[in-house]
């Protein structure tokens, strides 16, 4: 991988790492189970430092790659372009449309670029099941509402 891989791997792991001791220092709850507040901040943390040492090994491992075409270079760039604007207007509808309709469409839109437009039903497939699987989490577990 590049230098700039390898920054970026440094970078994920540091900020996990600041993470995991910023939600270990959290406030901890003085009713019930104390580290209740703590768990997910916490579990967060560590995936996000488990990752970062991840992507710092694969990038010690690998060996320097050529560098792309320019072609390559602006298919990327239109669908970066792309990406950033979805997440714009992902934003902007979220709470006129409400979570579940604003994130399906997101969602799938940003697989569909991911992953091609004949990968289609896979895209909305999993668009759908992960919509209402956070949906669910929110509303049924946490008992939080979600706009």
């Amino acid at each position: 991988m590049e230098a700039k891989d390898r920054y970026l791997a440094i970078a994920v792991l540091a900020f996990g790492l600041v993470y995991t001791i910023a939600a270990w220092n959290l406030p901890r709850a003085p009713v019930g189970n104390p580290f209740g507040p703590v768990y997910f901040p916490l579990g967060l943390g560590l995936l996000v430092t488990i990752i970062g040492s991840l992507m710092l090994l694969q990038s010690s491992k690998s060996q320097v790659k050529e560098e792309k075409t320019a072609d390559k270079h602006g298919k990327y760039a239109s669908r970066i372009m792309i990406v950033l604007l979805l997440c714009v207007g992902y934003a902007l509808v979220f709470r006129v449309l409400g979570f579940l309709i604003s994130t399906l469409a997101f969602l799938s839109a940003f697989l569909i670029i991911l992953n091609g437009l004949k990968k289609w039903f896979l895209s909305v497939s999993i668009a759908l099941l992960y919509t209402l699987g956070v949906w669910y989490l929110f509303e049924k577990v946490f008992l939080i509402n979600l706009p």
